[in-house]
């Protein structure tokens, strides 16, 4: 497979919650493989290594009849689990207790280190293990799996999107802040205060939390 992370090869698409619009190019892979974990359905993608290297075959990320081990799949969640904690950080205050501003103008509480920290060794540990190299084509440098078995050049590829987007554009892709749901959303907003995946969802179950909380 090409070593190329400016796009998804197919990616048919599905409807982000609320009517957002899904991440650019490269994010948008990032964004579809951590988003094969529907945490509040209670669906994955990803449940045993089949589904895998289906998965990846199906966005032509390898090719038909691709195998993945058993490590391949634990490296694959260490993955996903990892840049989902990461895309959690980019919640402005992530790691503080002052908070910041969300979709609704309002002041919401920053998400304590502890909350995403065993996600970032997780993430840690599988990128160690998905080397990526430097490579010049046309005179123009880019960032590519180093040679690997078909389902880990996969996955090296879906890990290099942190270093080939855009920083400014890498900081808008988040994880809803609501701890049952945690799906990514590309924050188009023009403040980037946006919060959860959908404020008539996830936004309006939490402030129904909290009144609740507080009316008790």
């Amino acid at each position: 497979m090409s070593g190329n992370t400016d796009s998804v090869p197919f990616d048919g698409g599905y409807p982000e919650p609320g009517g957002r619009a899904p991440a650019p190019a490269p994010l948008r892979l990032a964004q579809l493989f951590v988003n094969t974990a529907d945490r509040e359905g209670g669906t994955d993608a990803l449940g045993k290594p089949g589904d895998l290297a289906a998965w990846l075959a199906g966005y032509g990320l390898v090719e038909k009849g691709a195998r993945a081990t058993a490590e391949d799949l634990m490296l694959a969640l260490d993955l996903r689990e990892g840049l989902r904690s990461l895309f959690l950080t980019h919640h402005d205050g992530a790691h503080g207790d002052h908070g910041d501003t969300n979709d609704d103008g309002e002041r919401s509480h920053g998400i304590p280190a502890a909350d995403t920290a065993d996600g970032l060794h997780r993430l840690d540990r599988a990128l160690g293990q998905l080397p990526v190299r430097v490579a010049v084509s046309g005179g123009a440098p880019r960032v590519e799996p180093a040679t690997q078995p078909p389902v880990r050049t996969a996955l090296a590829r879906i890990g290099a999107v942190l270093v080939s987007a855009d920083p400014s554009q890498l900081s808008r892709l988040k994880a809803c802040r609501r701890d049952v749901c945690r799906w990514v959303f590309f924050d188009a907003s023009r403040n980037r205060g946006g919060t959860w995946c959908a404020m008539e969802i996830c936004g309006a179950r939490t402030k129904m939390r909290t009144y609740r909380r507080r009316s008790t």
